[in-house]
């Protein structure tokens, strides 16, 4: 329940609290205890720009900036995703699947001959021994999970400049997923 006084669909005093509402008043002499009203909380909403209007009246963000910060919440999740990303590999457990772990990799293929193995850290730290066969599809493996962001980070910004509206850029959901979650292994991640 909300309290407050109504001028042109906008509050111009709102509060959970009727009596706190009421000690306001004497600093704006413009207004009595009488103007204020009882308003039920699905009778009211907040603009975009932080004001209190009556239901169907409160101002929506323009599409443009509503678009440039769903595309900033995009590419901030899109950069957490690819930091953290990791995947189940052909080997039998989770890796890390980001540009670190891609270049140690890279490092172990190059000085290890065939046939050796090497310990390698997985991505719960718990240790295994990998071939250079082994490692050599890890770093496949990694830029196949590294393309499917990509993938879905260019699908979702599609979807956000398609947009007509600011509910249907409001509705575009913003995830992640590894490769483990798309073929319904591992437990994958979100961002």
């Amino acid at each position: 329940m909300k309290y407050g006084i109504v001028e042109n669909n906008q509050f111009v005093l709102i509060d959970d609290d009727p009596e706190r509402l009421k000690n306001t008043l004497p600093f704006m002499p413009q207004y009595s205890v009488d103007m204020v009203e009882t308003y039920p909380d699905d009778e009211v909403e907040q603009g975009f720009d932080g004001n209190w209007y009556e239901k169907g009246h409160a101002p929506q963000k323009p599409l443009d900036e509503a678009r440039a910060a769903k595309l900033t919440e995009l590419n901030t999740a899109f950069t957490s995703a690819s930091e953290t990303a990791y995947c189940m590999s052909s080997a039998g457990f989770e890796i890390d699947a980001n540009e670190t772990a891609n270049r140690n990799i890279e490092g172990l293929v190059l000085v290890l001959k065939p046939e050796e193995s090497t310990l390698f850290r997985a991505y719960d730290n718990s240790f295994h021994q990998a071939t250079k066969e082994q490692l050599e599809t890890m770093r496949k493996e990694i830029v196949v999970n590294s393309q499917r962001l990509y993938q879905t980070k260019w699908q979702i910004e599609s979807a956000i400049e398609a947009a007509q509206t600011v509910e249907e850029l409001d509705a575009i959901d913003i995830v992640f997923e590894t490769l483990a979650q798309t073929e319904g292994e591992g437990n994958g991640q979100t961002a």
